[in-house]
């Protein structure tokens, strides 16, 4: 095992730290503990959902980044991230303030100009202003909203390794002769502005798809745990929990990946459309009736998400921006597209751990 990480430190070194002048981050000199329970999170992760030795490291970088480095069993999350989601979770938060509180007035940063919020750069621990983190109720509600964002996010980037993304990448370089020359493939959480051919595209794309939907199911399964725990529910009906919490899923990943969107994306892009991402979370939701497989109780899930979505957000922005990102998915060339997607997805998708289908069906 030190030897494993041993040769994982040094690749990070070596191709990452060395070449941009980003360290690991030093928990000693952190703002709040809660980058503490954020890496102990990261590191669970990756101990229970990736099969064998796998490392989980967060680097001190402004850049809003993951990536998942195959070969190794390596995720990195920045720093730049975490201040990503600590202010997505904060407009949530006062998103659910000024639902119970509509006429009060209170400090919303976010207010009239969430691009502006949202790339605001480092985010400020001791600002008397953020009451969401000197408040108790407030700041247990900022707390598991953040846990959800980055359990969502660590997932993700654990699922392009559970699907042997860099693996399947190598199947079509024909510069690789042999196993040992295989490419390493890291995987970015933000896209780079990369040109890429339709067929390219495509792939890429659909490896995203594939990374959000393994990303949300085990998700479901992390906040229904600390969410819902049977011990302060019993006796509630257990399809009901599983409804209610499959809806807040959805409402955190929406507003995950809405926030997002105010960073660079196009269909150009490696990455897919925000929006399309989630829309199509929500259909692989509908088609495999995540809730216990129960088409009605998935339906209703997703009901009470969506309209938690559309009306929370719409408080966040004070106008209809969030409503008209939304609907960007309803047209017919979106549909198509998402077609084609799903038409390739069993070519970048296992039920298992690092293996093929094919190898062992």
């Amino acid at each position: 095992m030190q030897n494993y990480k041993n040769v994982v430190e040094n690749f990070i070194h070596n191709e990452i730290l060395s070449k941009t002048g980003e360290v690991y981050f030093d928990f000693s000199k952190e703002e709040d503990f809660l980058y503490h329970e954020l890496d102990f999170i990261g590191k669970n992760l990756c101990q229970d959902y990736v099969k064998g030795p796998s490392s989980f490291y967060i680097i001190d970088s402004v850049r809003v980044q993951a990536v998942a480095i195959h070969n190794h069993k390596i995720v990195l999350v920045f720093k730049g991230m975490l201040e990503q989601i600590f202010r997505t979770a904060a407009m949530m938060v006062g998103a659910e303030r000024r639902d119970k509180e509509s006429d009060e007035i209170f400090y919303e940063p976010w207010f009239d100009n969430v691009n502006l919020w949202i790339n605001g750069g480092e985010f400020e621990w001791t600002s008397n202003e953020y009451w969401w983190l000197h408040d108790q109720e407030y700041r247990k509600a900022f707390d598991i909203l953040v846990e959800a964002l980055f359990i969502f996010l660590v997932l993700h980037e654990i699922g392009h390794l559970h699907n042997l993304h860099g693996e399947r990448r190598n199947d079509n370089n024909e510069e690789c002769v042999s196993p040992i020359d295989n490419i390493t493939f890291i995987h970015k959480a933000i896209e780079d502005n990369e040109e890429m051919d339709e067929a390219e595209r495509l792939n890429s794309h659909a490896r995203e798809i594939v990374a959000d939907t393994f990303a949300f199911q085990f998700m479901m399964s992390e906040l229904k745990e600390s969410l819902f725990p049977n011990s302060e529910y019993e006796g509630t009906d257990s399809a009901t929990l599983t409804a209610i919490n499959f809806g807040v899923c959805i409402y955190a990943v929406a507003s995950y990946l809405w926030a997002l969107s105010f960073r660079y994306n196009s269909e150009s892009s490696t990455h897919p459309p925000h929006v399309f991402r989630l829309a199509s979370i929500e259909a692989a939701c509908l088609e495999h009736r995540v809730c216990g497989g129960d088409e009605k109780l998935t339906i209703l899930g997703l009901e009470i998400g969506m309209r938690s979505y559309l009306k929370k957000m719409t408080c966040i922005c004070n106008s209809n921006e969030f409503v008209e990102w939304r609907n960007l998915k309803y047209t017919p060339a979106n549909q198509e597209y998402y077609e084609k997607i799903c038409r390739i997805i069993p070519k970048w998708s296992n039920s298992t751990f690092g293996v093929r289908d094919e190898d062992w069906l």
